[in-house]
């Protein structure tokens, strides 16, 4: 072997020990990056940039189902994002920062000692709910047929999109007693 031969042989070597050290360091550094104090961004909302517990992604309790929930409302927004009108721009914002503070608050509560969580954890899950609703409405009102397609396959299953209608309740209240007749200008019923 010539001397150009081990030149270029060291070279190589060089350059996969250099490759090697600069992915271990990237590796390294996006792990440490992305948990703070056993918060995570594995278990995030895209979207909503809150750190939650990255026990959260498999967990179930209640934070977690909420914080799951929480994200389910907004992919279900994201999904819709393209066929938006302008009008529901703002909405979507506003349901977003709603969504941001309810994770915010979902994290504050996960650190507080269990006897003192059932209250707030109730507050939360009517938060949550709430968000739902209001994430599937502005997704349904995106004007991308979702709710024609709902209609069409209801109607594929048995032909009815509702359970049947429940009959009226009958009117149970007393009948007024008529005016009196006594009286010397006409009723105004009457009256031209």
């Amino acid at each position: 072997m010539t001397v150009i031969g081990i030149v270029l042989l060291l070279i190589a070597l060089f350059v996969v020990i250099g490759a090697g050290v600069f992915v271990f360091a990237l590796a390294r550094s996006s792990k440490s990056g992305s948990s703070k104090e056993g918060l995570s961004t594995s278990a995030a909302i895209p979207g909503v940039d809150v750190a939650v517990p990255a026990s959260w992604a498999r967990s179930h309790d209640a934070e977690a189902r909420l914080h799951r929930r929480i994200r389910d409302a907004v992919a279900a927004l994201d999904a819709t994002i393209g066929m938006t009108s302008v009008g529901q721009i703002d909405d979507r914002a506003q349901l977003m920062v709603s969504a941001r503070e309810l994770d915010e608050r979902l994290v504050t509560i996960w650190s507080l000692p269990a006897p003192s969580k059932t209250q707030p954890l109730a507050e939360a899950d009517q938060g949550v709910a709430a968000l739902e609703s209001a994430a599937s409405s502005v997704a349904l009102e995106s004007g991308d047929g979702a709710v024609g397609r709902a209609q069409d396959a209801a109607a594929g299953i048995g032909g009815q999109a509702a359970p049947p209608a429940v009959p009226p309740v009958p009117d149970v209240t007393p009948p007024q007693p008529a005016e009196p007749r006594d009286r010397k200008d006409p009723p105004s019923s009457l009256a031209e």
